[in-house]
């Protein structure tokens, strides 16, 4: 009977842990080395078609070559600020090339209508307000490098606060949310009678939502209806056919799917609570007339403007309104990378 020896044992292990090697670990690592050519490539020609050059794309693709999509940092602020608050933390001579990058893919500021995913979002001169022993004074944010965010306390202190120690700071967004973080302070320094508290930059931003939905800025011609009085959905359905002038001319300013605002030109003192009818058409599609509640009121000598919550709207027309909105957050994001 056959006996293997140590050697043909060796010999066969040999064999099986070499098939192994060329049939699939070395195909596998092959693949995935020419997948990372192809996508570095890709990545290089989309960097190129937005200026960027060998040095930034480079850069850059340390971070995104870990992304299931790398050219994604191209177009998304939310991706590449990730990026760059890790390329700032391992290297502080990247912080040229970040800046450069930033601009020439026009992320230097973040349009209205989308939410902030970092400090480094926060626009010049925002005002809120430091939380500090328990008590709160009104700040504005003062100057920001790729590094640190610089607040300002604009009130008087009782304390001056101390590097080492932890402060929050919140903030109002307006058509957005409130923010909010809470972070420790590198450095404190005085300019302009003030003091001045150095921040790192964070990721870790709270937020509490204002509104159910986004409200989209626009200029939309209506005709609205004050009731002077609260009135049932039946009452309204009754007077649907009232006549055309005995409805204002007015211009809605935002809107949601859950309701908007809108500006007359005339004289009135409408109350909070009170019922009114709105009609308008937007992208050729006709709203109305829809029964609505005033939830705000905001008078000048100039115009009056009213914030509505609408009440009867129909599903579909609901909708109408989120998708035209989504198109035009669509079309807006397209003029904003182009530059337009």
């Amino acid at each position: 009977m056959f006996q293997p020896s140590l050697q043909d044992i060796i010999i066969v292990l040999f064999g099986l842990f070499s098939s192994i090697l060329v049939l699939i670990v070395l195909p596998y690592f092959v693949s995935k080395y020419i997948k990372s050519n192809i996508a570095k490539k890709e990545f290089k020609v989309v960097g190129e078609s937005f200026g960027l050059g060998e040095e930034e794309i480079n850069v850059l693709y340390e971070c995104a070559r870990n992304l299931s999509e790398p050219n994604k940092l191209f177009y998304s602020k939310y991706v590449f600020e990730k990026c760059a608050g890790k390329l700032v933390k391992e290297n502080s001579e990247n912080i040229p090339i970040i800046v450069s990058a930033r601009k020439k893919l026009k992320f230097e500021h973040l349009p209205w209508f989308l939410p902030l995913s970092t400090t480094r979002d926060i626009e010049l001169y925002q005002t809120g307000f430091i939380s500090y022993k328990g008590k709160s004074y009104g700040s504005a944010v003062w100057e920001k490098t790729e590094k640190e965010l610089h607040i300002a306390i604009l009130d008087r202190l009782e304390d001056i606060p101390k590097p080492g120690e932890k402060i929050k700071f919140s903030f109002l967004r307006e058509d957005d949310g409130r923010y909010y973080f809470q972070e420790e302070i590198l450095n404190t320094y005085f300019e302009s009678n003030k003091i001045v508290l150095v921040l790192p930059h964070t990721e870790k931003l709270g937020k509490i939502q204002l509104r159910e939905s986004i409200r989209w800025k626009v200029s939309i011609p209506a005709r609205v209806f004050f009731f002077g009085r609260v009135v049932t959905p039946e009452e309204a359905s009754l007077m649907e056919e009232m006549p055309k002038e005995a409805f204002m001319e007015g211009t809605i300013e935002d809107i949601s799917a859950g309701g908007l605002r809108v500006c007359l030109k005339t004289a009135i003192e409408p109350k909070e609570g009170e019922s009114l009818l709105i009609e308008f058409e937007w992208k050729n599609n006709y709203f109305g007339p829809i029964l609505s509640e005033i939830r705000n009121v905001r008078s000048s000598t100039e115009r009056t403007c009213v914030g509505v919550k609408f009440l009867n709207l129909k599903r579909v027309q609901e909708e109408i309104i989120r998708k035209i909105i989504i198109e035009e957050q669509r079309e807006a994001l397209r003029a904003y990378k182009m530059g337009l």
